[in-house]
């Protein structure tokens, strides 16, 4: 019998091209309106196409508001299992209030609020009950074979959660830590039992090093390193990622690793002009799982109406002084 599920919530090796997912004080930082979305394809050897695995789709817009002095921003996410089989759909409102110290740093606070449904199509899940062991788990016009597998009372749930952030900046550096699942919601599949949802805690930090950047150069060359630490009840993990961009190309290498368990290699490459840009990743499992999973892909993408703006001090204001640029993303 079905009895439960362990998981945790999605993480995206391009976080930095998912700020509104990473943490809700973001909202608003590179000034926009910007408006980014991304699809994560994990373990992409469970299942066929375009959805099979583990599928998530983000999808995201924020912008700064002077008269407020924060920022505002709307974010949706579905996180999928094997073809829809399983769904959890987010929609997150978020506010950021930016605290500015100087010219040259601040510090912006966030909220956010969200309304989550969750369902799994039980009709269409397969039990070792119903193989038949000559044609298999369906009859001969392919319609499935019974199961004694009883139907639980509860297959979907319509719940509220709440989040929160803060994150320091200056021109070159960032730092900055979340907290999501503050009201711990409970989830259950079976009907039977309703066990909390961990809260997750992010930190996240890095910088923007220019090695070359000066208006009559025709390549500009930067380096930016980057980690993420992510906890969710016992699990805990650490990324660690280097980028570099030459003119309009950017690319990277990055490394997860869980407790007792490296995780992956990650690979980056992406393409920044202008107010577009497109990335891609790869995850290389090193795990156990090597060669069983099929690896992880990502894809990015980001349209931000004012180009390399930010929120500590727009280009219409006097003096401006830009953010670190991997939050301006």
């Amino acid at each position: 019998m079905f009895t439960g599920l362990v998981a945790q919530d999605v993480a995206m090796s391009q976080y930095f091209s998912a700020p509104l997912h990473l943490n809700p004080a973001l909202a608003g930082i590179s000034f926009g309106p910007r408006v980014t979305a991304n699809y994560r394809n994990q373990w992409s050897g469970l299942g066929d196409g375009f959805n099979g695995g583990f599928t998530t789709y983000v999808a995201g817009v924020d912008l700064h508001i002077l008269p407020m002095r924060g920022g505002i921003g709307a974010l949706f996410e579905a996180d999928q299992i094997s073809n829809n089989l399983y769904g959890s759909y987010k929609a997150t409102v978020m506010y950021s209030q930016q605290i500015k110290i100087n010219r040259k740093m601040a510090i912006k606070i966030g909220l956010s609020g969200s309304y989550i449904h969750t369902r799994i199509k039980w009709n269409e899940l397969l039990w070792s009950d119903m193989i038949n062991p000559y044609t298999g788990f369906y009859n001969n016009v392919n319609i499935p074979n019974p199961t004694n597998e009883p139907i639980p009372a509860k297959t979907r749930s319509d719940q509220g959660d709440m989040g929160a952030g803060f994150v320091f900046f200056t021109e070159k550096l960032y730092a900055g830590f979340a907290v999501n699942n503050l009201l711990q919601r409970k989830e259950s599949i079976n009907g039977l039992d309703n066990t909390a949802i961990s809260p997750r805690f992010t930190v996240h930090f890095g910088s923007v090093l220019p090695l070359r950047h000066k208006k009559e150069m025709r390549y500009n060359i930067w380096l930016s390193p980057n980690v993420l630490f992510l906890n969710q009840g016992k699990a805990f993990q650490v990324q660690a990622t280097l980028l570099s961009g030459i003119s309009f190309v950017y690319f990277g290498l990055g490394a997860r690793y869980a407790i007792y368990n490296p995780d992956a290699v990650i690979g980056y490459l992406g393409v920044k002009k202008g107010k577009f840009r497109v990335g891609y990743s790869y995850d290389y499992t090193i795990s156990k799982l090597m060669n069983k999973t099929g690896g992880s892909h990502e894809l990015s993408f980001t349209f931000n109406f004012t180009g390399d703006d930010n929120s500590l001090n727009p280009k219409k204001m006097k003096g401006y002084v830009p953010c670190p640029d991997i939050l301006n993303f």
